[in-house]
């Protein structure tokens, strides 16, 4: 796997049966042309330029099927570059959605790099040169019309030119600065929540390609965080059980229900893709977490995931948000810990018969990683991770009667941390009947072994809370562990 953001990922190259399929059809449709001209929605000269575009245009084809490949001639090239003006102006101006199907398909057949990169290079430098900022009118114009088609390859164009303009051209930086890019996110995101599966999965090619471009990335994060929420949550739906569905049937009826009949794999690895991305970029890589609670979604994705390449860029990603900064690693090696990433790790290089050697370097080396991490963390600093998370689970400590003996005093450290965390995951509506159940537990703990416990509970509310799960819970455990807990508040012993 590269180490960068740029490289190993296609300028846009949408890879969809059903996308390409619409193409062909848009390719042959005929588009009366002199008609437009005729009703004055065209020039004559306009007409004249576009005919001779398309004899041009047929002319490769030709040359195409005879050689097998392009020629690679810059007099062709340069010559079909020449009409991205016209094209542009045309998608500018028409209305038609077959039209404009038609000029966005010969658009992007311009955009779209060839094996030797100069069609691409000398069209992002045309269209950065000159027509930039009416490409981008043009094609957010299509973007407003209702055709998923359209608008899809009208993002799929200018996400081409912007990585583009990003990589290959010198002086065109503002081109990419003043792009609106929140924008083009929106409109994403709206195809994102679609019902249908075509349509969610070339919004996410689309939005893996731009996000080459640093820019985007910021924007994304920082300007457009809904659309990448969405993101997060299309992911979320391939898991199955995901979000509390209670059956792994249940999980795979919302997941169709939401985008129909998903390729979890390969939109696992779009998505994954896109945080890889992301997670170039230091801040965005120390926070992601935090702010979407990834960690534990890719670690119920590599468990089961049979497709190598989606393990790989789950390895990839979590490698970024480890990395060299201190900031992130002090950020996700806790939330790595609580997922459990490092048995994930442990399970994929033992127990799968994984083909990469590549792969099965990059799975040593984040275990090492996280090894010399976490190598100096004692019981209670784990204990503290966990509960940060509020993913409690039963852990040895928390049944050990040595272990609060020892650490009890320290829940009352930066003004009683720990027991008002404790306390949130009761009033938390997204803590698992698990985590509230052991919440209960620890709490009970604190009282037994604190004398002061009792006032601070019910001082913070915490008290009312675990009387109400006594008899309000809908999990037998949680009531027996409430129970338990309020026995201790109400004896208030303290017992050595």
């Amino acid at each position: 796997m590269t180490t960068t953001a740029s490289d190993d990922v296609p300028l846009a190259m949408v890879n969809n049966q059903f996308f390409d399929e619409f193409t062909d059809k848009v390719r042959v449709k005929p588009i009366p042309w002199e008609g437009y001209s005729r009703a004055g929605l065209i020039s004559s000269e306009e007409l004249a330029r576009l005919k001779e575009f398309q004899q041009l245009s047929q002319k490769e084809q030709q040359q195409q099927r005879t050689t097998g490949e392009q020629d690679g001639s810059e007099g062709t090239d340069s010559q079909l570059v020449r009409f991205i003006p016209l094209l542009v102006g045309l998608a500018e101006k028409l209305s038609s959605i077959d039209a404009l199907q038609y000029l966005l398909v010969m658009l992007d057949d311009l955009v779209v790099e060839d094996k030797s990169g100069r069609a691409a290079s000398e069209t992002v430098k045309a269209l950065a040169a000159d027509n930039m900022e009416a490409l981008a009118k043009a094609m957010f114009r299509c973007t407003e019309r209702k055709d998923d088609y359209l608008g899809l390859k009208a993002c799929k164009i200018m996400a081409g030119v912007l990585v583009g303009v990003s990589l290959k051209t010198s002086g065109r930086a503002a081109a990419v600065r003043n792009f609106s890019f929140s924008r083009m996110f929106a409109y994403l995101e709206r195809c994102m929540r679609s019902e249908l599966t075509s349509v969610v999965d070339v919004a996410l090619q689309v939005t893996q390609s731009l996000l080459r471009v640093q820019r985007a990335r910021s924007v994304l994060y920082n300007e457009s965080a809904s659309c990448l929420a969405q993101m997060v949550d299309v992911l979320r739906r391939t898991v199955r059980g995901n979000g509390g569905s209670g059956s792994s049937s249940s999980g795979a009826r919302s997941a169709a229900a939401a985008t129909g009949v998903v390729a979890v794999p390969q939109t696992q690895y779009e998505v994954v893709f896109c945080l890889w991305l992301l997670t170039f970029e230091k801040p965005i890589a120390a926070t992601l977490n935090k702010r979407y609670d990834v960690i534990p979604v890719l670690v119920d994705i590599a468990r089961s995931a049979v497709k190598e390449k989606v393990i790989r860029i789950i390895v990839e990603t979590w490698k970024n948000m480890l990395g060299d900064d201190d900031k992130a690693a002090a950020a996700n090696v806790p939330n790595m810990l609580v997922a459990k990433v490092p048995a994930c790790l442990t399970t994929l290089a033992t127990g799968r018969n994984l083909k990469d050697e590549d792969l099965r370097a990059s799975i040593q080396q984040l275990s090492e990683d996280l090894a010399a991490h976490t190598g100096v963390m004692t019981t209670w600093d784990e204990y503290l991770n966990e509960v940060a998370s509020g993913k409690l689970e039963w852990s040895p400590a928390h049944r050990s009667e040595q272990f609060w003996k020892l650490h009890v005093a320290k829940m009352d450290e930066h003004n009683h941390r720990v027991v008002r965390q404790l306390a949130a995951v009761l009033d938390s509506p997204s803590a698992s009947e698990t985590a509230q159940s052991v919440a209960c537990h620890d709490l009970s703990q604190y009282v037994k072994f604190n004398p002061d416990g009792k006032k601070l509970l019910a001082r913070i509310g915490a008290k009312t809370r675990i009387m109400g799960l006594m008899t309000a819970s809908q999990s037998a455990e949680v009531r027996y562990e409430a129970l338990m807990c309020v026995q201790q508040l109400m004896l208030n012993a303290w017992r050595v």
